[in-house]
């Protein structure tokens, strides 16, 4: 890529801001998804943003220049922000309280395995477009799939009126788990009951709503966005500290990763540890989470992460394992508490904007991730100041989950009423 686009000496910097402009794409997705699959649905909107990851990709692989070649990647960045933050929202959507964080781990340690396969390939496919176009082949299989056999998420069906297709939804499931039909007549009469009670809704036509018959409804409501999540002291305080702490914990993620390279010894090995972490910090963060709740292992994993950051700036470095060690441990805790705070902002977020809430606090993670580098230009000042400012800066975040209501037995909101109350 740096000879075809002539990327040396004074064009060097353009590598690097390649990437910074795919975040940006990320970003601002991030915000556009988010609302899109409050409004549409989150099926809709996942493969949507499947197609313009897999258009913008394709085109980058054949951009003749490097002006194009950034604009795909911003465009790749943009389109990421409509799958995985969409698909996950939607899977947990789709189970109950007790399979929230099993599931929640399992996709996250999926994740973790996918970014050790990379590294793999990138070892196995030197030149890039073959690497770009191997790892974005799984993307169309993906979409394939998803069109034949991904729902629409019942409880964003259930929030819009939409009872007959999340009665459809329901029984597609039931099937798939070889239940059978199941009855949801009294699932969707509860729901329309509940829903009245809480929140102001507009009944054109209603009719059949005894159990075991359909229920056909269209309901009116006020568009909502991530903005309401502001209007209220209480559903603003949980979503600022949702949000900074997906600003950290990105800016840890990325930030530790990209100082192993820096540190002593083989930068290979160091790199391949940091992403390796991943695998047991997933399975730590799970056994925490089962044993411990759904925030206490959050706070834990965010102070230990930084604590750790801070502390291996102070061993000597005549030793070179002990501060890659710390390092990595810095890394497992921003790992565990970063897949935490995932799952949080799922189940605080109402369903009226869930989507539109993990997609503003992705665009806070992909801020996080564009400051990471610059931070790490601190040591022109001192050695020890950036991982000094990630480790105070969980320590702080970790300490602001205090303030989140623990959801482990609570069921999801589905109103910004239900938020005000958790």
């Amino acid at each position: 890529m740096n000879l075809k686009f002539d990327l040396a000496c004074e064009r060097e910097w353009m590598n690097n801001f390649a990437i910074s402009v795919m975040f940006g794409g990320v970003l601002v997705g991030g915000f556009v998804f988010g609302l899109i699959s409050d409004k549409f649905g989150r099926f809709k909107t996942f493969l949507i943003g499947e197609m313009v990851f897999m258009v913008a990709l394709l085109i980058r692989i054949h951009s003749p220049n490097y002006a194009v070649f950034a604009i795909m990647y911003f465009m790749e960045g943009f389109g990421e922000a409509g799958t995985y933050p969409v698909i996950y929202t939607l899977l947990l959507e789709c189970v109950t309280k007790n399979h929230r964080m099993p599931l929640n781990f399992l996709i996250h340690g999926c994740f973790a395995l996918g970014e050790m396969l990379v590294s793999g390939m990138a070892y196995v496919f030197h030149e890039w477009k073959d690497l770009l176009f191997v790892t974005g082949f799984p993307h169309l299989l993906l979409f394939i799939i998803a069109l034949i056999y991904l729902p629409e998420s019942p409880r964003w069906q259930l929030y819009k009126g939409r009872f007959e297709e999340a009665e459809k939804t329901f029984n597609k499931i039931a099937r798939t788990n070889k239940r059978g039909t199941v009855n949801t007549g009294h699932i969707l009469h509860e729901f329309r009951r509940e829903a009245e009670s809480k929140i102001k809704f507009n009944v054109d036509v209603m009719e059949n709503i005894n159990v075991g018959k359909k229920a056909k409804h269209r309901l009116k409501k006020k568009s909502r966005t991530a903005i309401d999540l502001l209007k209220k002291p209480r559903r603003a305080i949980l979503s600022v500290i949702i949000w900074f702490n997906w600003f950290v914990n990105s800016l840890i993620y990325y930030g530790v990763t990209l100082n192993s390279v820096d540190m002593s010894g083989n930068q290979y090995i160091n790199y391949l540890m940091m992403v390796a972490i991943e695998i047991p910090a997933n399975i730590i963060g799970f056994l925490t989470f089962r044993w411990f709740g759904h925030r206490t292992p959050i706070i834990f994993f965010m102070v230990f992460g930084g604590i750790n950051c801070i502390v291996s700036n102070f061993v000597p470095k005549a030793n070179s394992w002990f501060p890659l060690i710390l390092a990595v441990l810095g890394k497992l805790g921003a790992t565990a508490s970063f897949d935490g705070i995932y799952l949080a902002s799922t189940e605080v977020f109402p369903t009226v904007v869930r989507n539109s809430g993990v997609g503003t606090s992705t665009s806070f993670a992909r801020l996080g991730s564009l400051i990471a580098p610059l931070v790490l230009e601190l040591t022109i000042y001192s050695s020890w100041l950036p991982l000094t400012v990630y480790g105070v800066l969980g320590i702080l975040g970790g300490l602001l989950i205090l303030s989140l209501p623990d959801m482990k037995d609570i069921c999801l909101p589905q109103t910004f009423e239900d938020m005000d109350y958790l």
